[in-house]
């Protein structure tokens, strides 16, 4: 074969490789494949903008964060960067073009023309390609979770609104019938019908009562605050009116669980994705370690009449070092992938058993104060005012059974929030993006405030009576 025959089949091979250097497309499918992960996980991800105005629900409060939390806009940057990377990845070095031109002592001139490419980004292409589309598939599972994260935070901030709200209108009832007993008071003891000690307990029990109220107000405006926040709304014509959820009866096999979460909890296949990449990272890192820098190339010379073309090859000896550096911290971080697994493999287990314990517990305390306790303090108000009604007991007698049964709905409340409290904390344990649905909402109407008309303002006769 003679020289021409070579130099044309070299500047083929290097035609090629400018050729097959152009970038590919960047990879497009991440948002998709993360709402898909997230509809897997129990939440569809609506893609219709709206301004949720008026009553919102806990699914339009986890949409508008969806749609509208600025942390949204950095997560799917983020994803756009490591589709950005997959291009770079694809991208061959740009070939090197050296001229040189020499003035020989005897007479004339020597030219040569030189064009050479990088051998390691020929040959390493297709695995830093590999490498790039599995940061990319990392970064789609990393997108998924800040995105079930998000909705997590909001579903926990809705709940605590509705709570707020509940807990206020059940506590601005108690504080009236504390007032209503106070003002009463007043008219009782300049009547003389009670003691300075009992008149004093009386307006105690305002004061606490109104202070309590005040708190609970603090208590909504704060919670409200902070879905606002979330929700990172333009206004804030919204309201949470909804009442609470009670909860459902379930019976959850622990072991069934368990098995599911440690198979497909997100947690577990970011690593899982994070330990692909690093082998392949590793694999490459070996390879990369004795093409570094090294060239191919075609160069021309021109002596005169004289004419010579051939290739040439260029590459560092690996006499200092072979990455042993970077191999061994490639080997460290699949070290601490591997602790990271096992830790999250004992974890779960027992974080699991722990939670669904305490959501047992929290139902059982729920469903005995919601079908024993609540129906006592009713039934005691009601048998109360038939005393009073017979002059058998006293208004103030009512009152305080009155008051005793609006502290039971409001201990109530406290019980739901925590419930359901507890229950987004079981969602982020097994990997879920929502919570399960609750039962019947838990109405609070069905206890009716304190009636002022309905309490005589009149002394008291039988006041002291045995």
């Amino acid at each position: 074969m003679n020289l021409s025959s070579r130099t044309g089949r070299l500047t083929l091979v290097l035609l090629t490789l400018v050729i097959t250097g152009c970038a590919v497309n960047p990879p497009q499918h991440g948002e998709q494949q993360a709402h898909d992960l997230l509809a897997q996980r129990g939440l569809t991800v609506s893609q219709t903008a709206s301004e949720f105005r008026g009553e919102l629900s806990r699914q339009q409060a986890v949409q508008a964060t969806l749609l509208n939390h600025p942390a949204m806009r950095a997560e799917y940057a983020r994803l756009e960067i490591a589709s950005a990377d997959v291009v770079r990845a694809s991208e061959l070095v740009n070939p090197s073009l050296s001229l040189s031109w020499l003035d020989v002592s005897s007479g004339g001139s020597e030219f040569s023309i030189g064009l050479s490419q990088s051998l390691a980004g020929v040959m390493l292409r297709p695995a830093r390609r590999r490498m790039a589309e599995a940061e990319y598939e990392l970064a789609v599972l990393t997108l998924a979770e800040s995105l079930q994260s998000l909705a997590l935070e909001s579903e926990a901030a809705w709940y605590a609104v509705a709570a707020a709200e509940q807990r206020l209108q059940l506590q601005r009832w108690a504080s009236n019938t504390a007032l209503w007993a106070d003002q009463l008071g007043e008219r009782f003891a300049a009547a003389g019908n009670i003691t300075p000690l009992e008149r004093a307990q009386l307006a105690r029990r305002g004061a606490e009562a109104e202070l309590a109220m005040l708190q609970a107000e603090r208590e909504r405006d704060q919670a409200r605050s902070e879905l606002a926040v979330w929700l990172a709304l333009a206004h804030d014509d919204w309201q949470v009116s909804a009442a609470l959820p009670l909860p459902v009866s379930h019976h959850a096999d622990a072991d069934a669980i368990i098995a599911d979460v440690l198979e497909h909890h997100p947690a577990l296949q970011q690593i899982r994705q994070r330990k692909s990449g690093l082998q392949q990272q590793l694999g490459g890192e070996q390879r990369q370690r004795w093409l570094d820098d090294a060239e191919v190339g075609i160069e021309h010379d021109r002596s005169g009449d004289e004419r010579a073309t051939g290739p040439t090859l260029g590459f560092r000896l690996p006499l200092w070092h072979r990455s042993r550096g970077t191999l061994q911290a490639l080997a460290a971080q699949q070290e601490l992938l591997d602790a990271e697994e096992a830790m999250l493999r004992q974890q779960l287990p027992v974080k699991i058993r722990t939670q669904l314990n305490r959501l047992q517990q929290l139902h059982a305390a729920i469903t005995s104060r919601q079908q024993r306790l609540l129906p006592a303090l009713a039934a005691e108000v009601d048998a109360r005012q038939k005393r009073v009604n017979f002059m058998l007991d006293g208004v103030f007698d009512l009152l305080e059974s009155k008051a005793d049964e609006l502290d039971g709905w409001i201990d109530q409340v406290n019980s739901l929030a925590n419930y359901w409290q507890q229950q987004v904390e079981l969602a982020r344990l097994l990997g879920q993006a929502t919570t399960s649905h609750g039962g019947d909402s838990f109405d609070i109407t069905a206890v009716a405030p304190a009636n002022p008309a309905s309490i005589p303002v009149q002394d008291d006769p039988h006041r002291g009576h045995h």
